[in-house]
């Protein structure tokens, strides 16, 4: 049964205490030295709820041709299994869309600590793509915290990843940033996560840890697999 009551979405996090559901992938700094074996077993268990980290990382030089090839493997997988892709995007943006346009899929692309220009909002948004935001917006250096206004709220999620700040306080800070009321942001990001059809309350896979008022879905790693 769902809850009644309007949760904060945590996308993307490292942080296992806040473990409500889980991803999987191989990370683009890790493609030489993984494989998909632990990936196809977790899909086929149906033990994740979404695939990622995957994605490219173009500051990585020596491994991008290896990381298009394994990006575009969890491309497939993600259609197949029909799971959200959770994407890491470093100077990639121009391959993202590329494979979006050419792949055509059917499943959730979710670039996680999103930190681009409005352009690149625009351009990624236009094509369907969520984006979600973390504690970047506290540096008003960074490109997100003007960008930030550039993305639609129907394709906007927030995320901790590694950050010591809450998934409450990011919200709070991008509510002030949108000129928005928090329950406002929350109701939308919530019917966001609510698209991707998980089904976290119906297929017992959240955990029984999960805080009360946060939905969040953590990123495992192999040693935790």
């Amino acid at each position: 049964m769902k809850p009644t009551e309007v949760l904060f979405i945590d996308i993307h996090t490292h942080q296992p205490s806040m473990g409500c559901g889980y991803s999987f992938g191989i990370h683009p700094w890790k493609v030489q030295n993984s494989n998909l074996d632990i990936l196809d077993s977790l899909l086929k268990a149906n033990r994740i709820v979404a695939i990622g980290e995957t994605g490219i990382d173009r500051v990585h030089k020596d491994t991008v041709p290896l990381q298009l090839e394994v990006f575009e493997k969890h491309i497939l997988l993600s259609e197949q299994y029909q799971k959200p892709l959770i994407i890491h995007n470093v100077r990639g943006t121009s391959d993202i869309l590329r494979l979006h346009k050419q792949h055509r899929p059917k499943q959730a692309w979710i670039i996680h600590g999103f930190n681009g220009t409005a352009d690149e909002a625009q351009q990624l948004t236009g094509r369907g793509v969520f984006l979600s935001v973390g504690e970047s917006l506290f540096h008003e250096s960074r490109k997100i915290h003007q960008s930030i206004t550039a993305i639609p709220l129907e394709q906007l999620f927030f995320e901790t990843d590694t950050s010591t700040k809450t998934i409450q306080e990011i919200y709070e800070k991008a509510a002030a940033l949108l000129k928005l009321p928090l329950n406002r942001l929350k109701e939308q990001i919530f019917a966001n996560f609510a698209r991707l059809n998980l089904e976290l309350w119906n297929n017992g896979m959240t955990e029984p840890g999960c805080s009360s008022a946060t939905m969040a879905l953590i990123n495992l790693d192999e040693a935790m697999c």
